[in-house]
């Protein structure tokens, strides 16, 4: 069955760049028609140094009274603000909130349930440690649009670029990216060094993806390159930026020794040094 997103999750902060991934997740969710969850991270209000002197039961009730009326204050202001840009943008929503500085088991993780995760990349500063990437493939199986924190386009998925090799998670990602696959102006299939392995990729690279997708009423260009002495993903990023693609799908490959190492070379060199838009599955 062909994914229709009904419920986006977008992680995000109180930084800048967190109310940027907000507001892309917003009109991706407006776009679609779906429901937005914002995983919203804060970090608890931390000691003054002149309270660390403090002493005795009332100047320590005192001590964390403040802090949790600032902790408060925080999380109302969050979400007061998520709730404005829902209203802003259309949508419904929910809130739910994360605090950075709790020891974390991945359970807010395994209680969401949602089509499609969206996240900052690098990182947001206020959202627990271990949920990189990586983790929030391995413990939800939701595919992730991983948005670079200093990326300034106006939309995404205007032009999709997808780094087909035939492989069962390329197969994998080219799936969970329909929504955005099938609603393009532009779809191009990019194959990087496809003549060297032709078992692989198939004697006609791309062909039979185009086939399928034109019976998805998304017309595909294919492309073949050659990473010529460079990497595979400087390759992709070449061409993602020679196409102006604003959307990159590829998907990620588990490491034979473990599964908690999902990026092979080629994913984490593209997570390094990309400049637009990721969509990441498994």
């Amino acid at each position: 069955m062909i994914p229709i997103w009904k419920d986006v999750a977008v992680f995000l902060d109180s930084t800048p760049e967190g109310v940027a991934i907000g507001r892309h997740a917003a009109a991706l969710a407006r776009r679609h028609e779906a429901h937005l969850v914002g995983i919203y991270g804060l970090s608890h209000s931390e000691v003054h140094r002149e309270e660390t002197y403090a002493r005795g039961p009332a100047a320590l009730r005192s001590v964390y009274a403040r802090m949790r009326n600032a902790d408060a204050v925080k999380s109302t202001a969050a979400a007061r603000a998520f709730a404005q840009m829902s209203d802003e943008f259309g949508i419904s929503s929910e809130f739910r909130l994360v605090w950075r500085n709790d020891q974390s088991d991945d359970g807010a993780l395994k209680a969401l349930h949602c089509d499609l995760i969206v996240a900052a990349h690098p990182r947001p500063d206020d959202l627990p440690h271990n949920w990189s990437a990586e983790r929030l493939l391995l413990v939800t199986g939701t595919p992730v649009l991983l948005v670079p924190s200093q990326w300034s386009g106006a939309t995404i998925g205007t032009t999709v670029l997808v780094a087909w090799n035939r492989s069962r998670e390329a197969r994998r990602a080219v799936n969970d990216a329909m929504p955005f696959i099938t609603t393009a102006e532009r779809v191009v299939i990019l194959t990087v060094d496809s003549d060297r392995d032709p078992a692989r990729f198939g004697s006609e690279p791309g062909t039979h993806l185009a086939e399928h997708l034109a019976r998805h009423d998304a017309h595909a260009q294919i492309v073949e390159v050659s990473s010529e002495g460079t990497t595979v993903a400087a390759a992709i990023l070449a061409e993602a930026a020679h196409q102006n693609a604003d959307l990159l799908v590829i998907g990620a490959y588990s490491h034979p020794r473990t599964a908690e190492i999902l990026f092979g070379g080629v994913t984490r060199s593209l997570l390094g040094e990309t400049h637009l838009p990721m969509l990441i599955s498994r």
